[in-house]
């Protein structure tokens, strides 16, 4: 009975948990005699095992499988699977005919008890560190993704920005000449001015000079002629 192998050690159930999922326990008879196996668990209402009960021959293989059939609501996170599995071998020298292995496993284990080869296996959620792990994993790329859009936000801003700043310095550019060009018509204006309000250019007021001079000279002539007649008659 040495030579049975009896694997694994751990039946890893993945999420969902709420839905049926099915792990497999493999039984290996390495001896030159056909053994009886054996299935029990400490959790019947969550399981189904097939076969439950059954011979393997020798030097052959049997795969048992273990169905979880699921539970009524997600556990916790850090929940730990207490359910284990216990599975017993023992020698099974001779045809046991009609009967099942169910109905013979008491005899058997009766005349082949010392001689039982047994292993417990173990139930673990796969949720602890699957979930977790994807988990945190979704939000650090979540969170690098958001990153990286704000980033080309802010690149895309300061961009508009700069636009922004040109355009002003670029109006006002092209605001100076025409700047310089409105100065020029002041001058205008304000020869206009000084025309209206008398200050006449030197060649006007020359001329305005000679004119009131020779206007003056006529009453001038007039009081000398009238002088003249006036002593003229008198004297």
């Amino acid at each position: 009975m040495s030579q049975v192998d009896i694997t694994p050690d751990v039946l890893e159930y993945k999420p969902p948990l709420t839905e049926q999922s099915t792990e497999y326990v493999t039984i290996s008879n390495g001896s030159d005699e056909a053994i009886a196996f054996k299935v029990k668990t400490t959790a019947p209402k969550f399981y189904c095992v097939r076969p439950n009960a059954a011979v393997v021959a020798a030097g052959e293989t049997v795969q048992v499988q273990v169905i979880f059939l699921g539970l009524p609501e997600s556990p916790a996170k850090d929940a730990k699977c207490r359910d284990k599995f216990l599975v017993i071998t023992l020698p099974a020298p001779y045809d046991l005919g009609e009967k099942a292995v169910a109905e013979a496993w008491s005899d058997l284990e009766t005349e082949f008890g010392k001689q039982a080869v047994s292993k417990k296996i173990k139930v673990k959620y796969g949720h602890v560190a699957a979930l977790v792990e994807g988990i945190t994993g979704k939000s650090e790329t979540a969170e690098d993704n958001k990153k990286e859009q704000n980033s080309r936000d802010s690149q895309v801003a300061n961009a508009e920005e700069d636009e922004e700043e040109e355009e002003p310095k670029t109006a006002v550019e092209e605001r100076q000449p025409l700047a310089r060009e409105q100065k020029s018509p002041k001058v205008v204006k304000e020869e206009k001015t000084s025309a209206s309000t008398g200050n006449v250019p030197e060649d006007n007021k020359e001329s305005k000079t000679v004119a009131n001079a020779g206007s003056n000279i006529v009453p001038i002539a007039l009081v000398v002629i009238l002088a003249l007649v006036i002593r003229w008659y008198f004297f």
